[in-house]
């Protein structure tokens, strides 16, 4: 755990050299990336379903099940006779490059909204076993800017690379179009609205309803009662996190025009976790609206003049690492392979 702990703290000290060098952000973040990526890229047996990827790789049992984007890679990783970690790699670089340019397309507060993707158990570290989705969603979060800027042609695109690797993406291909079409149609009112319906139906687990409608479905696994569901408080936080940003809605739109389609993504993660909360499993579809959190964080932060803006990054830096070590703590609990700790990588071997 003391790996992961100093590994947070050494980015975090490399991305605030930017307040002190202003004009070498291109540097800095360049550096913060190249460690990232030789910690994600690189790691031995670290997460769940590492050895599972091995033997797909391997064995090509799986071949006609995956969709053909990721089979294609895989095929062309065999015929330049690679070893499986350089999958890994591939998909590790690739998750943080299309990550990156997706927030310097968004925000000027760069290095916040990276520290926050690092932060975030639920991008960073899931990215270590939710291999191809979390490469199919850094792709859909890059996608949604030509979409907002019309340019069609290369959304669909990037769109369809995604739903080629995971089809999970074919769910963002649909909302994202919703949301540019009718931004306006989410408004506060009708936000506090969705977000008190949910939170009251994951109350009554009503969403039992998806599992008889899948369960004759490979998606059937996602709605089943074998799933860990999300933990009570962490419901509580995000519901309050979320009104902290709601009440701030008018003046991120004002600030940041493109926050009227950037701000619905981030409640509706909030919904979709409310509804699946006790599917843990189900929740992976949320990864594609809780990614524009790290944007949507950076930019609040930054609304506010120095003072007070300091008590915020220091508050939601402390809430983040917070998430973040009270993931690793729960690893510790685990046995078998594929956990987090101890961190290992075929550097140092």
């Amino acid at each position: 755990m003391m790996f992961y702990i100093l590994f947070i703290l050494l980015i975090s000290g490399i991305l605030s050299l930017e307040h002190f060098y202003p004009n070498k952000q291109i540097i800095i973040g360049f550096f913060a990336f190249c460690i990232v990526v030789l910690v994600a890229g690189f790691r031995d047996r670290i997460g769940y379903d590492y050895d599972s990827y091995v033997s797909w790789y391997l064995t090509k049992t799986r071949d006609d099940d995956f969709e053909f984007g990721f089979v294609v890679i895989m095929n062309l990783f065999r015929v330049l006779h690679l070893e499986p970690h350089f999958l890994f790699f591939f998909f590790s670089f690739f998750t943080c490059f299309f990550l990156f340019l997706g927030i310097k397309k968004y925000t000027e507060n760069q290095s916040f909204a990276f520290m926050i993707f690092l932060l975030l158990p639920e991008l960073f570290l899931t990215s270590f076993h939710l291999v191809r989705q979390s490469f199919s969603v850094a792709i859909c979060f890059y996608a949604f800017y030509y979409l907002m800027n019309k340019k069609y042609f290369i959304y669909l695109t990037l769109m369809f690379v995604a739903v080629s690797i995971h089809y999970s993406a074919f769910l963002p291909l649909l909302i994202y179009f919703f949301v540019f079409k009718y931004p306006e149609k989410f408004n506060e009112r009708n936000i506090i609205v969705m977000l008190l319906i949910s939170f009251l139906i994951s109350k009554i687990n009503s969403i039992q309803l998806f599992y008889f409608l899948f369960e004759k479905t490979r998606y059937a696994y996602y709605f089943s009662q074998e799933s860990a569901p999300v933990n009570n408080y962490k419901i509580i936080i995000l519901n309050l996190v979320a009104l902290f940003v709601l009440f701030h809605f008018r003046k991120l739109k004002e600030k940041y025009p493109n926050h009227k389609y950037l701000l619905p993504f981030y409640f509706f993660s909030v919904i979709f976790i409310n509804l699946f909360s006790s599917f843990a499993d189900m929740a992976r579809l949320v990864l594609y609206f809780r990614i524009f959190e790290i944007i949507i964080i950076a930019d609040l932060v930054f609304l506010f003049a120095k003072k007070k803006r300091l008590w915020l990054v220091t508050g939601f830096y402390i809430y983040y690492f917070a998430a973040f070590t009270y993931t690793l703590r729960g690893d510790l609990e685990k046995t078998g392979v594929g956990k987090f700790i101890p961190y290992q990588t075929f550097i140092l071997k």
